[in-house]
This record gives structure tokens, C-alpha cells and sequence, in this order.
């Protein structure tokens, strides 16, 4: 018997979405995206428009994500940074969970500069799993609890056996559908939809501050962010206690190959 699974729904077109949409934003987002390609559903729902129109970021799970839309935010507050989980921010950003409709004629119109991070799927991989199973943090860490448990997880087991039921998991969920796979350790090359948009800059998480400068510089804002916003650590992963092991360097090598590919690590 297959041990379970959770992945994203197959479709939003649900009877509780078409109640909840004239109520809530998000829920019409859903609705209005199910008119998009399957693969573009997610990466277009991830975008984060500046106040000015003059930058669109499209938010990469575990590559920098909050810290960036942190810094839109202040570029668009005076400075200020959002107190709270900015990826529920709907002030002085446009995020397309509540408003894709505003910002689908910047986007198909390539009206704004247009970026994203990647960053080395060893690391990422490894600050996924932390997030999830070893500080349980991530606030949608329990949806994934009985599906990990189910392949021999053990909260207060040993970090680098963890990992291994981690990579199992991994494993069974691109071979059930990779698309649906939970974007925080899905492939970057699937998040960003690198083979269908085409992207100012590419930034990387290794050389954040020179690229986050660059961008900023590229699109029409030199000398932002000043150095104290960049000074400033937004949802920043811990280091893991434990070192990846030779083998499970090379499954992640192996499950994460378009990547590797992709980007040049």
C-alpha cells in the first residue's frame, strides 16, 4: 500500500473556493488562476509587486523570499519593514494572492523589472528540512506530519536519520507529482517557471547583498536598500547540527539535477 502524500491540490475550482471568493481575495485569486496554465498557477500566485510598479519579484520558497519582500515592503513604506508575517502584507506591495488581477498587465507586459533567487539545492534542501522537521516552524509543517511519520520520522530522533526519511519523502512526492510537491523543497526550476519567464536577473542567495544592490540599481532605485535593511534578518535558517553525508549528497544530486543544471551549481 502507498504511504501517503500531501500535495497541492490538483485544482482550485472547488465548491468551498466559489462560496468563499466574493468574501475573501485569496479565494478569487484561486478562481482567476485556474484560467492560467497548470504550471504557471503557482509562480504567478508568488508574485510581489512594488507600491511604483517598477519591480516584480517572484518569491522562491527557502531562497530568500521573506527577506526580499521584506525589502520591498520598506521600499515602498519609508523604510519600514512589516511587523508580522510580510507574506500577508497588503500595503505598500501588491502580492498577487490578493492581487493578481492588478498585477497580470504589468507582468504579460514586462512593465516591471522582473527578478527572482535561487539558491544551491544542497542548502536549500537541508534549511527545508530544518524548517519543517527539525524546528517545526513552518506553519504548514502539519500537513506533512503523518506522511513523514509513515516512512519512519522520529521528532526526537536522530537529525541525520531524519534527513534520510526526508529525502524518502522527497523522493516519493516528485514521483507522485512533481508539480504538486510542496513548493519549499519542490524544484526551483518548477517555482520560478524558469523555462516559461523570462527574468531580469536571476539573484542567488550566496551573493545576496550584491545582488539585491544590483537589482535595485538595474530597476530604477540606486543606493537601496541602505545597509541597515540589509543589516536586518528576516526568517534567516539556523545551522543544522549534523553534516550531509556522501550518500545523501549524491540523492540530493540526483533528485535535484534540473536545478543543478539550471543554475550552474
Amino acid at each position: 500500500m502507498d504511504k501517503p502524500i500531501y500535495l497541492t491540490p490538483e485544482s482550485n475550482a472547488t465548491v468551498l473556493n466559489r462560496l468563499l471568493a466574493p468574501l475573501f481575495p485569496r479565494y478569487r485569486v484561486l478562481l482567476d488562476l485556474e484560467r492560467e496554465p497548470a504550471h504557471l498557477r503557482v509562480p504567478l500566485r508568488n508574485l510581489i509587486l512594488s507600491h511604483d510598479r517598477r519591480f516584480l519579484f517572484l518569491r522562491n520558497q527557502k531562497c530568500a523570499c521573506t527577506q526580499t519582500t521584506q525589502l520591498l515592503h520598506a521600499y515602498g513604506n519609508a523604510g519600514e519593514t512589516y511587523r508580522g508575517n510580510v507574506h500577508r502584507a497588503d500595503r505598500g506591495i501588491y502580492a498577487a494572492r490578493y492581487r493578481w488581477l492588478d498585477i497580470k498587465p504589468v507582468f504579460e507586459a514586462h512593465m516591471a523589472y522582473l527578478f527572482t533567487f535561487v539558491r544551491h539545492p544542497e542548502k536549500r534542501a537541508v534549511s527545508a528540512f530544518r524548517n519543517f522537521f527539525v524546528d517545526q516552524t513552518n506553519i504548514a509543517r502539519s500537513k506533512h506530519l503523518q506522511p513523514m511519520l509513515a516512512r519512519g520520522y522520529d521528532p526526537k530522533g536522530e537529525v541525520g536519520r531524519n534527513f534520510d526519511v526526508f529525502l524518502d519523502y522527497v523522493t516519493d512526492s516528485f514521483a507522485r507529482d512533481r508539480l504538486r510537491t510542496d513548493t519549499h523543497w519542490r524544484l526551483q526550476v518548477d517555482n520560478i517557471a524558469f523555462h516559461d519567464i523570462r527574468f531580469d536577473r536571476i539573484g542567488r542567495v550566496e551573493t545576496y547583498e550584491a545582488d539585491i544592490r544590483a537589482i535595485f540599481a538595474e530597476g530604477g532605485a540606486p543606493g537601496f536598500p541602505p545597509d541597515h535593511l540589509l543589516a536586518r534578518k528576516h526568517n534567516a535558517s539556523r545551522p543544522v547540527d549534523f553534516t550531509v553525508s556522501p550518500a545523501q549528497r549524491a540523492r540530493i544530486e540526483a533528485l535535484w539535477a534540473p536545478d543543478y543544471e539550471a543554475f550552474n551549481y
